[in-house]
């Protein structure tokens, strides 16, 4: 390998992937001298070829291409979107010798793939990813798929590319959000196979925005140097490949139970590492340090660590639909050391019985995070946070009930408040000073999702209730309302059933 080119070692199916910046000139050279008769059919979205479009013209001047311009985001990567694939490769009379050219991110990597994997039975294609997280991941490896609504990646085939091509200038384009979730693979394949990689994102920590040009180049080829080596022991993950699914079991069940397109991929493994690592501790195999270790670098690179809004049955559900799973377990890659990976085989009802706890575990170590104390210790007293408590987002105080103090509010908890605002209930009476005054009645979607959680379901939808009919545009709160429309179902059914009992027989419902 030199520095700026990397070969997996497949047999027939070796291929290069190149690294540089503004690499075009070699693109356009390999097109020509592999493919010098054939049509090239370029499949990108549309936020890519308003960037680019003009670009992909110019590079492939001479040459017989066309472009096409999917529609962007996860929600879109599905079988509809395959077939219109379909349709333009057969418009444009793309054969045997034909070349598709996924231009894009993850999601164009993988529509692409799959439709030359399965066109005319195989037709070449070639990956040219344009996100941090399609460049360290998805372009390398030669999985390809979509998702159905069941679950993620559920239909898919192994087709190698012929080549790669990563060039550093395309993340110049992206957004902060799009960027990050590009991180979440990086610190998974510093987690699962290089310590080294670990050990330089641990002390980069939350400043790893301002890596210089040669020091993101370094980073991007650890993380695709470790996953090619792992694809060239185990092209077809039967065995040690799937110590890349690391955060992807809990990972993709976030993302399926948010709807597609809520997170983003990197967002959604950000919380799979998080949440499997606490897993990892609880079946003795991940080190608490570790853990702490691990959860301070991904809310240091700004992920959030859950999604409040995701009900745990439905990322129970989701968990019992992942590809992985054999019969009623799951194979699970669990983080032993830095670099250092053990595949368990783990009972499907072990992993959503531990659920609860996990979600408990990541908002106990948030908020010790945000407070700077070891998670599990208690605040001292003397502490001036110590009269704080946090729940999800949200800050509140905590005053005497003797006292006789304003209605409470949220304290200082940043711009994701907005109009979830606490407010008050008036004392029925001002009658003898020893009277203990009624408690403040706060509403918020996150405390809603605290009381559901707890069971008390019809708590939490009429604390809902109450901000939407004080701020019925409130988006959030029409979120996790429309998240639990099967269950009003379930239980209204249940309360005419009992009703229906009670008249029937007798019985006292109180």
């Amino acid at each position: 390998m030199n520095p700026e080119t990397m070969t997996v070692a497949l047999g027939d199916r070796s291929y290069d992937i190149f690294f540089g910046r503004e690499i075009y000139s070699l693109f356009q050279e390999w097109i020509c001298r592999f493919y010098p008769g054939g049509t090239v059919h370029v499949v990108t979205d549309r936020n890519v070829a308003s960037i680019y479009g003009d670009d992909i013209q110019r590079w492939l001047a001479g040459i017989p291409h066309d472009v096409l311009a999917l529609p962007p985001g996860e929600e879109h990567k599905n079988f509809d979107t395959v077939r219109e694939i379909y349709g333009f490769l057969a418009r444009g009379d793309a054969g045997r010798d034909s070349l598709v050219v996924a231009f894009g991110g993850g999601v164009v990597g993988d529509l692409a793939g799959f439709a030359a994997a399965t066109y005319l039975r195989g037709i070449s294609c070639i990956q040219v990813p344009t996100t941090l997280l399609s460049q360290v991941d998805s372009s390398v490896g030669g999985k390809t798929g979509f998702n159905l609504p069941e679950g993620k990646n559920l239909v898919g085939a192994f087709h190698q590319p012929r080549a790669v091509f990563i060039d550093d200038a395309f993340l110049l384009t992206l957004d902060d959000r799009n960027l990050r979730a590009g991180m979440a693979e990086v610190v998974k394949c510093a987690l699962a196979g290089d310590a080294e990689l670990w050990d330089r994102l641990l002390a980069v920590g939350g400043k790893w925005k301002a890596l210089s040009g040669e020091e993101w180049r370094w980073v991007v080829r650890r993380a695709v140097g470790f996953k090619a080596s792992v694809v060239e022991r185990d092209e077809r993950e039967t065995s040690l490949r799937r110590i890349l699914n690391l955060g992807h079991t809990i990972g993709h069940a976030m993302e399926k139970s948010g709807g597609y397109g809520r997170l983003l991929h990197g967002e959604a493994v950000a919380m799979g590492l998080a949440w499997e690592a606490i897993l990892g501790m609880k079946l003795g195999v991940t080190g608490e340090e570790l853990v702490d270790g691990l959860v301070s670098l991904l809310i240091g690179m700004g992920f959030p660590l859950d999604d409040p809004g995701v009900a745990l049955t439905s990322i129970a559900a989701a968990i019992g639909m992942d590809k992985k799973r054999m019969v009623s377990d799951v194979d699970l890659p669990l983080v032993a050391a830095p670099g250092r990976c053990e595949l368990r085989r783990v009972p499907l009802a072990e992993i959503r019985r531990e659920l609860p706890g996990i979600r408990a575990e990541i908002r106990e170590r948030s908020i010790a995070r945000e407070l700077n104390i070891p998670a599990g210790n208690a605040v001292p007293e003397e502490s001036p946070v110590s009269n704080l408590v946090h729940v999800g987002d949200e800050v509140y105080e905590i005053r005497p009930v003797e006292e006789n103090v304003a209605p409470a509010v949220p304290a200082e908890a940043g711009p994701e408040i907005g109009k979830e605002q606490a407010t008050a209930v008036e004392p029925e009476s001002e009658q003898a000073p020893s009277e203990i005054r009624a408690a403040p009645a706060v509403r918020t979607v996150t405390l809603a999702d605290l009381y559901w959680s707890q069971g008390e379901h019809s708590t939490a939808r009429r604390i809902v209730g109450e901000i939407l009919r004080d701020d019925p545009a409130n988006l959030r709160a029409q979120a996790w309302l429309a998240a639990r429309a099967g269950d009003d179902l379930v239980e209204a059914d249940l309360l005419a059933f009992l009703e229906t009992m009670a008249k029937e027989y007798g019985y006292d419902l109180s």
